[in-house]
């Protein structure tokens, strides 16, 4: 996807906005994502904050159209799928997995080296939740891609630096942050970096919230909007949810 990055700088709660100017079929934000945490507790929401009327007509231009190929491709789309999608695209309405509808399958795929938890619609599209398997602490962890440190110490299970990510195919978004589990407990904590990739519309990044509710399940989400010819707008967010058990990421469409 397109690598122009919008910067989210923030603590826990902050609520930095970040406009960015442009005609929706002309323009696009962007932004990268990848996840990390336990692979079993990976979870990918099809339900949103869906608008109540049909997505309005987009024209990609060739950069656009060649990153959404390239999107879908990775993910296994075939190119007769990939060609009806973009025609969907152009003639408005949007996808199945931008309507709030039921996945037709959920499977646990492995894609570049990142585990997803994929839920793919009945027209061929898709959305993916990806996290990266944690590494063990002092094993050449920093080296790699994902979280930067894993490990369990008296009992408390941790993971350091994640990045969180979640792509459809013409959005991704992704934020980073550190996170604990223990039996009674959780936290997540070093919250920041968080970046928006768009090849359709204008994206606005609309900061970070989280949970306050007591209780041991805790989880922070990087927020966006999408707008699209200036009154088509969706709200989206990447999340990350932490349980006694472990992280999962999750998405808003």
């Amino acid at each position: 996807m397109r690598s122009s990055k919008i910067p989210v700088l923030s603590t826990v709660i902050a609520c930095t906005i970040l406009a960015l100017a442009g005609t929706a079929a002309e323009a696009s934000t962007s932004a990268t994502a990848v996840v990390d945490g336990p692979t079993s507790a990976v979870v990918a929401f099809a339900t949103a904050d869906q608008p109540s009327v049909p997505m309005p007509p987009i024209s990609l231009t060739p950069e656009q159209n060649a990153e959404v190929v390239t999107e879908l491709s990775r993910f296994g789309v075939d190119a007769d799928t990939r060609a009806l999608l973009i025609g969907k695209l152009a003639n408005g309405g949007g996808w199945d997995n931008m309507a709030g509808g039921e996945p037709a399958t959920t499977s646990n795929e492995v894609v570049d080296g990142v585990a997803y938890s994929v839920s793919r619609f009945p027209d061929g599209s898709f959305v993916a939740a990806g996290i990266e398997e944690g590494v063990p602490a002092g094993a050449g962890a920093r080296a790699i891609q994902g979280c930067a440190t894993s490990g369990t110490s008296a009992g408390v299970s941790y993971r350091t630096n994640c990045t969180i990510i979640v792509t459809n195919g013409v959005t991704s978004g992704q934020f980073v942050a550190s996170y604990s589990n223990w039996s009674t407990g959780t936290s997540i904590y070093n919250i920041g970096s968080g970046t928006i990739n768009s090849d359709v519309g204008v994206a606005t990044a609309n900061g970070f919230s989280s949970s306050t509710a007591p209780g041991t399940t805790r989880w922070t989400q990087f927020n966006w909007t999408t707008v699209i010819d200036g009154w088509y707008q969706a709200s989206r967010y990447v999340r990350l949810t932490v349980t006694t058990s472990g992280g999962n990421s999750s998405a808003s469409f």
